[in-house]
Formats: structure tokens, C-alpha cells, sequence
């Protein structure tokens, strides 16, 4: 008989259940987050290093809840990065938010705020989706039965390790 696993295993195993293309999109995600040190003398990369950090607390309070990934996870994402797009669209278009971020002035600044930006826009449509699936009726766990019969993940490893012996 086996052990019960704990919330983290399951949250582990929601992980390791995700698709490739998906944990690919979310290394590049993060990645290009993580470059706003890059640019620490403008005021962008605090706030975008903020709204990064913030979303880490609700994705555990979330995950922990849930016992796993589910497609409410993408609140954890509009809820911060939602008012940071806005602020990246208004240093790029207007001095609204601070000094205006041009290609003639900041080459590499406006660069990374365009590609963040456009990281943004299809990373909140798809948390968007999800959203809407998950109060639709799509409320399971990623790497759980239902979700590999969704077409939503693959199985779990446990559950991949435990068939193969059965």
C-alpha cells in the first residue's frame, strides 16, 4: 500500500502533467520577467519585478487550495499583471506614468517593454480562457483522470508509474 501523497507532491505532479508546449511558453513567461533586472535604473523594472512577486503568493495560495493546477490560476495572473500592461502601454504611448520609452531614446528599454508586452497580452487572454473554462465546469486538476480524458494534460507520473506496473 502506498503512502498518501502531500499537497506538494500533488501540486508536483499537477506540474509535471502539464503539456510541453505550456511549461515551454511559462520558462520563456518567466525568463523574459526576470530580464526587467536588466533595466533596474528605470522605474519599469520595479514595477514589473513587483507585479512578478506578486503573483507568487496567490499562484501557492491557489495551488494549495486546489491541491494542484486547475484553470482558476490564471486569476493569479490578472489580478497583478492586468494594471501592469496598462503602465507599460502608458510609459510606451505617453508620459502619463513617467518619461515616455521610445526607440530613439531607451533602444533596449522599449524593446523589452514591447516584448513583454506582447508576453502579456497572450499570456492574460489565455489566463482569461481559462478563467471562463474553469467557471464554465472545467474544474479539474491538471494530470488528474478527468483532465487527461479533457484532452487538458497528460496523466500524472504517479498515476503513469502505477499503470505501468498494473
Amino acid at each position: 500500500m502506498s503512502q498518501p501523497r502531500t499537497t506538494f507532491q500533488h501540486i508536483a505532479a499537477s506540474w509535471l502533467s502539464m503539456k510541453l508546449w505550456v511549461k515551454t511558453w511559462l520558462f520563456f513567461l518567466n525568463a523574459v520577467f526576470l530580464a526587467a533586472f536588466a533595466f533596474l535604473e528605470d522605474p519599469a523594472a520595479k514595477w514589473i519585478l513587483l507585479a512578478y512577486a506578486a503573483s507568487g503568493p496567490l499562484l501557492g495560495w491557489f495551488m494549495v487550495k486546489q491541491r494542484g493546477l486547475t484553470r482558476l490560476l490564471g486569476v493569479t495572473h490578472l489580478v497583478p499583471w492586468m494594471p501592469l500592461m496598462v503602465y507599460i502601454v502608458l510609459r510606451l504611448i505617453s508620459d502619463v506614468a513617467g518619461p515616455t520609452v521610445s526607440f530613439t531614446v531607451m533602444p533596449f528599454l522599449a524593446g523589452y517593454l514591447y516584448l513583454l508586452l506582447a508576453c502579456l497580452v497572450v499570456c492574460l487572454s489565455l489566463d482569461a480562457w481559462d478563467v471562463v473554462r474553469y467557471v464554465g465546469g472545467e474544474r479539474y486538476v491538471l494530470g488528474s483522470p478527468d483532465a487527461v480524458r479533457a484532452g487538458a494534460s497528460r496523466p500524472s507520473p504517479e498515476r503513469l508509474s502505477c499503470e505501468a506496473l498494473a
